[in-house]
């Protein structure tokens, strides 16, 4: 497994990619199915979606989908 910070990392270079505005929702599909993050196994993409929810960065929805709330400037 790998480390914790490059998953969230490439989660979060992907948002930026992604121009996302709060309050954009966005399908866990949408980030595993990317190239930066098409590497990493579901495990490790949700569990940096948890650190991100954690921050105050988005919020984890039960229909396998997150909500942005910080602009993507902003992480």
């Amino acid at each position: 497994m790998r480390k914790r910070l490059e998953v969230v990392e490439a989660v979060t270079c992907l948002l930026r990619k992604l121009h996302v505005r709060p309050p954009s929702q966005i399908q866990f599909r949408t980030i595993a199915n990317a190239a930066p993050t098409a590497g990493f196994s579901r495990k490790e993409l949700l569990n940096a979606l948890y650190v991100l929810e954690y921050e105050g960065t988005i919020a984890l929805h039960d229909d396998n989908s997150f909500s942005v709330l910080k602009p993507s400037i902003a992480l």
